[in-house]
């Protein structure tokens, strides 16, 4: 999908404190290092006093700054949230801390793959209705141990963590150039939550981890990753940066695989998520606020998006930066 005329025009994260492993090797009797620690984990965001959709808030107002636009100039809240356990409806509680009379608002339930696809979402939106100013994309999540801390034995660490987006008419300065999704129906059995003695939920991908499915995962990135570079006309050599989820070096290394790309999970935002654990939706956009706000891009380079959630989705996204995003912050901002 060609896009005309969207882009970003400001960024946000906020990121609780981060914890180091406490953990990171196996049992005193083996020695043997973890699966999150092989996976490349060394540390997570964890956040005590935050809910997620508090942080996809914190993270919006910043966003807002520095894309220098108000709530008033919002038309739509897209918010992509993962089994938010303290908001039922996110999307309202956004609107009223950050959106004008005239916002709507919107929940995307996309698992991983939640940020990019509301990226998605809210470039149809300012597609369709020519007249409206500004988009705010939203992401949080926030992983109990209670709840989440068993899926350091199937090789990741959870974190926590707020992020957002703003996309714009023509006035930022990362295009969307181009986007493509995907999705493996088939897989979407191994995410059915089951019921154990003890009440707790899980699902029977964390049981056998994504490793068996490998060639799933490899042909859906690589028809969305050729989809937007065919249409792009762009060669993988002529790709400056890969954002991608923060799921772990040894999957990413075998996803990666399969794409026409010639890079490994160190050559990706990995580098940054590896210490802040997988945040579920809010991957993609807090390595983007990361990336945009390092200072080290340049007018012309090409980001592409590399995305993928349970059930299982795909969302791949070619930006290409106009100037410099670091003189996009508002003097006095």
């Amino acid at each position: 999908m060609l896009w005309q005329d969207i882009t970003i025009a400001g960024t946000g994260a906020w990121v609780p404190p981060i914890k180091r492993e406490h953990e990171p090797w196996g049992s005193p009797d083996t020695a043997q290092p973890s699966m999150a620690a092989l996976n490349g984990f060394t540390s997570a965001a964890v956040s005590t006093d935050h809910t997620a959709t508090q942080m996809a808030a914190r993270a919006g107002l910043k966003a807002l700054r520095h894309a220098d636009v108000t709530g008033t100039d919002l038309s739509l809240v897209v918010h992509a949230h993962f089994q938010d356990e303290d908001h039922y409806t996110p999307a309202p509680y956004l609107l009223r801390v950050l959106g004008g009379p005239d916002t709507t608002g919107i929940e995307v339930g996309a698992a991983s793959d939640g940020g990019a696809a509301a990226l998605v979402t809210a470039a149809e939106h300012l597609t369709a209705r020519p007249h409206a100013n500004a988009a705010l994309v939203t992401a949080g999540a926030r992983f109990p141990a209670g709840r989440w801390g068993h899926v350091r034995e199937t090789g990741y660490v959870a974190g926590d963590a707020g992020a957002a987006a703003v996309l714009t008419r023509r006035t930022g300065f990362a295009r969307l150039a181009a986007t493509a999704q995907a999705a493996e129906p088939q897989l979407e059995v191994l995410t059915r939550a089951r019921k154990e003695p003890a009440g707790a939920r899980s699902f029977l991908a964390e049981e056998t981890g994504l490793m068996p499915h490998i060639d799933a995962l490899q042909r859906s990135t690589r028809r969305c990753v050729e989809t937007v570079l065919d249409e792009t006309d762009s060669k993988p050599e002529d790709i400056s940066h890969v954002v991608a989820i923060a799921i772990g070096s040894v999957v990413l290394d075998m996803v990666l695989a399969g794409s026409p790309l010639s890079v490994r999970s160190d050559d990706t935002s990995w580098t940054f998520g590896r210490h802040l654990g997988h945040a579920g939706p809010s991957d993609i956009l807090l390595a983007l606020d990361r990336l945009f706000r390092s200072g080290t891009l340049r007018a012309g380079e090409r980001v592409l998006v590399v995305s993928f959630g349970l059930g299982f989705r795909w969302t791949t996204a070619l930006l290409e930066i106009t100037r410099d995003p670091a003189a996009a912050v508002p003097a006095g901002r």
